[in-house]
């Protein structure tokens, strides 16, 4: 048996016989979190791209994002959309270490790094970059460009940002094209934690240096990636075109990519707006998420072939694109009981029949549809690390299968009801007049806080449940900067939220559940959920050295999560259904994990010249 030793030390690669001594320092070609990779250091091209694909034509989007700044990784202003990445998004403006690959799992190859190299416990990440990576303006990308970026966040950035990568102590430089991470393992260290390292959009820092980092400015910044800003009209629109010496367009994470040669995004406060815009082909792309339009208002340009309806594959985040989060802060929502009562009256089948007419999947894990979402009763393994926690975690944690009940969907959810208002006497409160109330004659009382017509017609039939029971609710619709304010200050009781998750899970489940983010501002931990046993779940997740280790750690997270009705599931994370007008060219088959749009389609001329123009 191998003996870990007592301080951290790089792996090793031996060659054939040569003795210890002798060895030399392993780089690998990217991060993968089960040790494996499809694609060997040398390869031409993903196989999901065409890599002859043409070059030209331009793709307009919409955006609902009102941005006043360019400047990434800032605590305030609203960034422009393309400049920074996002946890799910390909190299855009500026590029990151590593590139995702979309027909794996927990498989990063190297994008600025050529070579990465892995200490034994994840304390210290050494990383080699590509001595041929160049800013638009020529200048070479150096280590000191990765350490001003990763200061920047800590110094700068949101708190929750600043959570997520607290676990970066330094950036130590070797060289211009050489430096290490030190990491501590306070939010654990694992594959995840090192792939997340590659997520970050890297920063010119002698363009910031004089530009002035701290504040957000309207001058499209020095970029590093496929495209450069061309023109913009602050939260109207913002054109990027391709550069055509990208110093990136060689290696194989690029080849069959970035073909078109501009892309515009067009800013449009209102979806129905935007949706009547794309309807007369002012927009290319629309991801349509009512499903009143997507069953109904296109037919007549489908039907000429003019558009193209489809579901995009994407596994790469999974859980909760939606659900009605519960504020666990608040003294009458701090009892489960009550959550899984208001659970059971959300009539899930009349609202999917009706509202949503099956056109979304719900999610019944935080982490469906993975490997490592919760199934059945708990294994050996999971209960093994549960069971130091029996008197904080539900008995029906080590003994129930978790199930999300539903009604048939007919408008009389009168059987899940009557299990509500049980639920609801064993915590306290009990109809009197017609009004749920406690021992002490206080009135359970719900405020929602809702930020659109939408969410609002999403809950007026749970509305509706919670009067049967005599709960007095009230809706608050509030513009964005006073929803900010509200969520600051935790002054809701339920409201809609995200809780999309790496897969495999990643740093971003501290911020979601660990107690450490429950009580500051803005934090991602809506529900303020605080629990020793979530808390150490999340450190044995993302201290897993193997896949077996990270099932069990990860499913015996999502019983506790789900058995503690944080949150009522609405809509999970999938494939987003897209309409477009038909004048691009795409591969003839999707990556499994995420469809690489819209950096692997091009734009097709004979296509395009069959649709009619917009006037």
């Amino acid at each position: 048996m191998r003996t870990r030793p007592t301080a951290p030390t790089f792996l090793l690669a031996v060659a054939g016989a040569a003795a210890l001594a002798a060895a030399e320092p392993a780089f690998e070609h990217g991060v993968s979190f089960f040790g494996d990779f499809k694609y060997p250091a040398d390869f031409e091209h993903f196989e999901y791209v065409d890599p002859d694909a043409p070059k030209g034509g331009m793709m307009v989007l919409a955006t609902d994002t009102p941005w006043n700044s360019f400047t990434p990784y800032l605590h305030k202003g609203m960034v422009a959309p393309g400049v920074q990445h996002d946890f799910g998004s390909n190299p855009f403006f500026y590029d990151g270490l590593f590139t995702a690959s979309d027909d794996e799992i927990g498989t990063f190859y190297g994008n600025l790094a050529e070579g990465v190299m892995i200490a034994d416990d994840f304390s210290r990440v050494r990383v080699r970059l590509r001595q041929q990576a160049r800013w638009h303006d020529g200048v070479p990308l150096t280590a000191r460009d990765v350490r001003f970026t990763f200061e920047h966040i800590a110094k700068n950035s949101a708190f929750n940002l600043q959570s997520a990568f607290g676990m970066v102590d330094l950036v130590e430089v070797h060289g211009d094209h050489d430096f290490t991470f030190h990491l501590n393992d306070r939010n654990g260290l694992n594959p995840a934690v090192v792939s997340s390292l590659g997520k970050i959009a890297i920063l010119p820092e002698h363009y910031w240096r004089e530009a002035d980092y701290t504040k957000t400015t309207q001058t499209p910044p020095l970029g590093s990636g496929p495209y450069r800003i061309a023109e913009f009209k602050q939260s109207r629109s913002l054109r990027y075109e391709r550069v055509p010496d990208y110093w990136g367009k060689n290696l194989g994470v690029h080849r069959g990519r970035h073909n078109l040669d501009a892309i515009r995004y067009d800013f449009y406060r209102d979806d129905t707006v935007a949706r009547e815009a794309f309807r007369k082909g002012l927009i290319d792309v629309w991801r349509e998420t009512d499903p009143r339009y997507w069953f109904d208002r296109y037919d007549d340009a489908l039907a000429k072939g003019w558009l193209v309806k489809r579901k995009h594959n994407f596994q790469y985040y999974v859980g909760l694109l939606s659900g009605l989060v519960i504020n666990s802060r608040r003294e009458h929502l701090k009892d489960a009981r009550v959550r899984e009562a208001l659970t059971l009256a959300f009539d899930y089948g009349w609202h999917n029949r009706v509202i949503t007419r099956g056109f979304h999947t719900r999610p019944d894990s935080y982490f469906a549809p993975s490997s490592f979402a919760a199934a059945g009763r708990p294994s050996t393994a999971e209960i093994r690390l549960l069971a130091p926690f029996r008197d904080e975690i539900p008995v029906r944690v080590f003994t129930e299968a978790f199930e999300l009940r539903t009604s048939n969907g007919i408008g009389r959810n009168r059987d899940l009801l009557l299990e509500a208002r049980e639920l609801l006497r064993t915590a306290g409160w009990v109809v009197r007049n017609g009004a749920l109330t406690n021992d002490g004659g206080e009135r359970l009382t719900l405020s929602f806080v809702l930020r659109s017509v939408e969410e609002r017609r999403m809950v007026i039939q749970f509305v509706d449940q919670l009067q049967k029971l005599g709960i007095d609710t009230r809706l608050r619709l509030v513009d964005a900067a006073h929803y900010v304010n509200i969520m600051k200050d935790f002054d809701f009781d339920i409201s809609f939220g995200q809780l999309g998750v790496a897969n495999p899970a990643g740093v971003e489940i501290v911020s979601y559940w660990h107690s450490s983010n429950a009580m500051l501002p803005r934090t991602r931990n809506l529900s303020g959920i605080e629990s020793e046993a979530v808390d150490e779940l999340i450190m044995r997740v993302l201290n897993a050295r193997s896949r077996e280790e990270l099932t069990a750690a990860q499913r015996a997270l999502d019983r506790i999560l789900l058995w503690n009705f944080l949150t009522i599931p609405l809509i999970a994370v999938e494939g987003p259904n897209v309409v477009y007008w038909d004048k691009f060219g795409r591969p003839p088959v999707d990556a499994e994990y995420r469809t690489s749009f819209p950096s692997a389609w091009w734009y097709d001329e004979a296509k395009a010249a069959r649709i009619p123009v917009p006037d």
